[in-house]
């Protein structure tokens, strides 16, 4: 019989497509954010052995007991809050992730949204395209000497560290999960998130979305921020209350924000659309070419193992 998966959100790259195909397996694949009817529709039809989640609103219950032969589901990157993992579980479903294939592209975004806000580039393109030019309205900054404080010290992190370091940046990281080994001499472990956001110059999120990093950064915490300070959030939207961090850069509490993930994607006539000192791009700080295609190579690489059950490193599950 053969094994059939089903990719809800738009293909794969074509390395991993192939390593499917060459190892027999059936590939269907739905248009990015497909309706749920539609979905549903495939899966019944089709029964797959596995679910390759990519651009979707939700895959919920109905979609992960419709497919009787259904075995793993696998997030084409990583974070799962477009996939209720607690139905999944309470099915025997396992969720896998495909950790760090993105990391570098995310981290590298991150270090562009920090040097936009820092060298003011936004504002000085805007000027010449209005026919306007004069140096006395440049307002940027060295990151030579600044300090960058990271919230969550991953392996993006840990990257961004690795890239921030050379520049001259001072880093520290907040993240009470990760082990002291994993903090080099480069690199100051910050006690508490309050004394990270008072004291750096760029904070930058590398969170995962959690019921505990929801809303992580508030009111409160972004009154702990200097006036001077950019705040960056490469993680998801939901990590940043948004309403308080407009409510901040329309007053100037804070410097400015860079940001790729939002708490409705996509926003619908946000007021950070008329805000001067906000970078915006559209969450796809992990959808480069290269990333895609190391993406793509991961999530087959392991939907092939687990069918063929082979072990997988246990860093790539998700946990309710």
């Amino acid at each position: 019989m053969t094994t059939t998966i089903v990719t809800v959100g738009g293909r794969m790259a074509a390395e991993g497509l192939a390593m499917l195909e060459n190892a027999g397996v059936e590939c269907i694949t739905t248009e990015a954010y497909p309706r749920k009817s539609e979905v549903l529709e495939l899966i019944e039809r089709h029964q797959p052995a596995a679910l390759v989640i990519r651009l979707v609103e939700m895959v919920d219950a109905d979609m992960l007991a419709a497919s009787r032969n259904l075995k793993i589901v696998a997030k084409h990157g990583v974070g799962t809050n477009d996939i209720d993992v607690a139905a999944a579980k309470a099915l025997g479903i396992p969720v896998i992730m495909a950790t760090g294939a993105n990391a570098h592209s995310v981290a590298e975004h991150a270090l562009g949204l920090i040097l936009a806000l820092a060298k003011d580039f936004l504002r000085q393109d805007g000027h010449i395209r209005h026919g306007l030019w004069d140096k006395k309205l440049y307002a940027g900054r060295e990151l030579r000497g600044q300090k960058i404080g990271l919230v969550g010290f991953g392996l993006i992190g840990q990257i961004l560290a690795r890239m921030a370091a050379p520049i001259g940046m001072q880093v520290s990281a907040y993240d009470p999960f990760v082990p002291d080994e994993a903090f080099g001499g480069a690199v100051t472990r910050v006690g508490s998130l309050d004394m990270l956001l008072a004291e750096s110059d760029v904070v930058s999120l590398h969170c995962p979305l959690t019921e505990g990093t929801r809303g992580l950064i508030g009111a409160r915490e972004i009154g702990l921020m200097k006036p001077t300070a950019f705040l960056v959030n490469t993680a998801r939207g939901e990590v940043v209350d948004e309403p308080a961090l407009i409510a901040a850069l329309q007053v100037n509490h804070i410097a400015g924000a860079g940001l790729d993930s939002f708490a409705e994607e996509p926003p619908v006539a946000s007021p950070l659309w008329q805000l001067p000192n906000v970078v915006l791009t559209p969450h796809v700080a992990g959808v480069t070419e290269d990333a895609r295609r190391a993406v793509s190579i991961m999530t087959a690489g392991n939907v092939l193992a687990f069918l063929r059950g082979e072990p997988l490193a246990h860093n790539l599950y998700a946990r309710v």
